[in-house]
């Protein structure tokens, strides 16, 4: 985990411990696939100041078991 990253898990870390807490799931796995989409979503992103929401709603579904829904970002 790089500096980075670990702003990232300090800043989310209530967004995170509740998603942990929603899907039944380890905070550890939680942050380690907040972060992997995080990173997928931030590639393409513009405007950042909606990534955390746009992020924790993915992981709960992928953590729920439903695909999540591709983000369709404009270029």
């Amino acid at each position: 985990m790089n500096t980075s990253d670990a702003a990232i898990l300090a800043q989310e870390h209530r967004a995170i411990e509740r998603l942990a807490h929603d899907t039944h799931t380890s905070v550890a796995k939680v942050q380690q696939v907040f972060l992997s989409e995080y990173a997928k979503l931030a590639t393409d992103a513009y405007i950042r100041s909606f990534l955390p929401l746009l992020v924790a709603n993915r992981v709960r579904a992928l953590l729920h078991g439903r695909r999540a829904v591709p983000m369709a970002l404009p270029h």
